[in-house]
């Protein structure tokens, strides 16, 4: 069994979100991929403490954006811990969950690819789980994604670079427009909209 883990704050989750899970399953053949919202990200505690919206909403908001695709699942482990989120622990947490009988890989940004390094225990996720990092076309020269590579390339296994569009969607953006009275439709699936509104999320 082929099985994805997708990290992040989901504040809110956005299309950009699911269409590069999207790829990620297809590229990597994956029969399941989990997203995994963070309780509190330790690169995002200050920005965290900012937001409206508590870790439940942003699971509940996760749970109807992936609902229509039946390869897509939410596990609430780090949610539930409510604690600082880190990377290792939820590796550790899915190797204990499936053991030999499924292979792990996990999906970062090209941004988090360049600092993979400074993450907590950075050499043992890569022992446990395939690394994919999602490639944006003319973000990152080719001798950069080289260099990258070679650093985090371990025991023989090097990193897979995931093919994704160029989407200039963000939360950040989101919560912003959210805040300033303007249309975030087409950003987020409806569902995750209309729940946006009818909890007065984001709102100035």
């Amino acid at each position: 069994m082929n099985i994805g883990i997708i990290g992040g704050s989901y504040n809110p989750p956005h299309i950009a979100h699911l269409i590069i899970a999207d790829r990620f399953a297809e590229q990597m053949q994956l029969d399941y991929v989990y997203f995994v919202p963070a309780y509190r990200s330790p690169f995002k505690i200050a920005d965290d403490a900012a937001d409206s919206s508590t870790a439940q909403q942003r699971l509940d908001m996760l749970n109807l954006a992936t609902e229509s695709n039946r390869r897509f699942g939410v596990d609430t482990f780090e949610v539930e811990r409510e604690e600082v989120s880190y990377t290792v622990d939820t590796v550790s947490y899915f190797h204990n969950k499936f053991g030999d009988k499924a292979r792990l890989h996990l999906l970062v940004g090209g941004d988090q690819a360049a600092a993979f390094t400074k993450w907590r225990d950075w050499q043992e996720i890569l022992r446990r789980v395939q690394l994919c990092i999602a490639r944006r076309p003319y973000t990152i020269s080719p001798d950069v994604e080289r260099a990258i590579a070679f650093h985090l390339s371990i025991e023989s296994r090097s990193p897979v670079w995931i093919e994704a569009p160029i989407l200039a969607v963000s939360s950040t953006e989101i919560r912003e427009r959210v805040a300033a009275g303007q249309s975030i439709s087409y950003l987020v699936p409806e569902s995750v909209e209309q729940y946006i509104y009818h909890n007065g999320l984001y709102s100035a």
